[in-house]
């Protein structure tokens, strides 16, 4: 199924296109049933008193205090001398992936003369709230992306060049992140293949490995969820390439995860391919980042803005109803950040319909705050999303309250069965 509707002016514009032979609502069935079932879990709270009998009418306060998934966004140095968008930015999110301040060529754009004040200084801010930060990337395949200076090495320069690279970068952030990509789009691009062997990007997971070995190491790719015309990044292709490189010596055991870019729009959207994509790369049992993601709408069309809400929402509704999926990074941010084909604010920070959708979406995928009372049996029956929670219990008789914190989720509360005790 192709989404010609992208390709059209929004007059006219048939929503149920994007869902077709389904309807709008069967599609959202669907991904509500797979939120519910990968999402949350079904609590079942008793509450008694230390003698074993049942509270009734015990008047409970659930609090979520943090979420098991991650919204991210794009971040660059610019967010270092601007209190405003650090505030906007450590009030919405809990990860992030530098644009460009990892990189090689950022770091040391000249050979020999390293650089890691901006990154230095945005990892700090990030440690300082919270926030979890993706190492965006040690090395990237694309010959594009590569300094002068790293063109015009011979292969034997070129792997001494690479190697203090990795050693330098990982060593020096080793631990602080929650992921390293190694070699970035490594399925589209071969500069360092060609110069150093087929199993060049498996050997640099290798190193990375040996330096971080605690830390999850991804592949990143574009076009393997957007195009199903791009015969060089499948689903298919993607999990062979992992395999491969978890089959080089010394990498078994090697913790690795999968990173998606999700540049949509240059094609129509086709639901279809990403869910049967994520489907697919699900059943690799490694978690799932959405490391990039925007939709580009062709800037001529009637109402562009408009689309572009609309096709944003189905790609982050389809991609949070599976579970594998851990984040969503949004390759955009504040418009004084600077923006590529998406923003979420304007310059005074006030949100463009970007920014509505995401905050929209936040609130929908996370528990609000719930007060229950235990009925005749001392049990509540709730269902949350799955992250840490604060739960505070009131005695009905004395009215003394305590107050205990526990992770939720399938495995730490495989049954949904939680006890507990108030003092009475």
């Amino acid at each position: 199924m192709q989404c010609n509707a992208m390709q059209q002016e929004v007059k006219g514009f048939d929503e149920n296109t994007l869902f077709s032979p389904y309807t709008k609502q069967e599609w959202r069935s669907y991904q509500h049933k797979k939120i519910n079932e990968g999402r949350k879990t079904r609590l079942k709270i008793m509450i008694t008193y230390p003698n074993k009998t049942a509270v009734t009418g015990a008047k409970l306060y659930i609090k979520q205090l943090t979420s098991d998934f991650h919204w991210g966004c794009g971040m660059t140095h610019r967010i270092l001398n601007n209190s405003a968008y650090k505030k906007w930015f450590a009030s919405k999110f809990t990860a992030a992936d530098f644009h460009n301040e990892l990189k090689w060529y950022y770091t040391e754009p000249t050979q020999g003369q390293e650089n890691y004040t901006d990154p230095d200084a945005m990892l700090k801010f990030a440690d300082e709230h919270g926030i979890i930060v993706r190492g965006h990337t040690v090395l990237w395949d694309d010959v594009k992306y590569q300094q002068k200076w790293v063109r015009k090495l011979s292969p034997e320069k070129l792997l001494q060049a690479a190697n203090k690279r990795v050693d330098s970068v990982v060593t020096r952030y080793k631990g602080r992140l929650v992921g390293w990509d190694v070699m970035n789009e490594n399925l589209h691009h071969n500069f360092f293949e060609k110069r150093l062997g087929k199993n060049a990007s498996a050997y640099f997971y290798n190193r990375v490995h040996n330096i971080d070995p605690d830390t999850t190491l991804y592949m990143n790719e574009f076009n393997t969820t957007e195009h199903v015309n791009d015969e060089w990044a499948p689903p298919e292709k993607y999990l062979r390439r992992l395999k491969k490189i978890q089959a080089y010596p010394g990498n078994s055991g090697m913790k690795m995860g999968i990173g998606l870019e999700c540049h949509y729009g240059a094609e129509p959207i086709d639901l279809h391919y990403v869910r049967n994509s994520l489907t697919l790369l699900s059943q690799a049992g490694l978690p799932i980042w959405l490391t990039e993601l925007d939709v580009k709408i062709d800037p001529t069309l009637e109402n562009k803005a408009q689309l572009q809400v609309i096709y944003l929402e189905e790609i982050l509704r389809e991609s949070f109803c599976h579970a594998a999926v851990k984040a969503i990074v949004i390759w955009t941010g504040a418009s004084i950040d600077g923006c590529d084909v998406m923003c979420m604010t304007n310059e005074k920070l006030e949100n463009t319909p970007v920014g509505d959708l995401i905050d929209r979406l936040m609130e929908e995928w996370k528990t609000g705050n719930i007060e229950v009372v235990s009925d005749s049996k001392g049990i509540s029956r709730v269902s949350v999303f799955n992250g840490r929670y604060e739960v505070t219990v009131v005695d009905p008789v004395t009215d003394v309250s305590s107050s205990v914190t526990f992770k939720v989720d399938k495995v730490s509360i495989p049954d949904g069965n939680v006890h507990l005790q108030v003092l009475g």
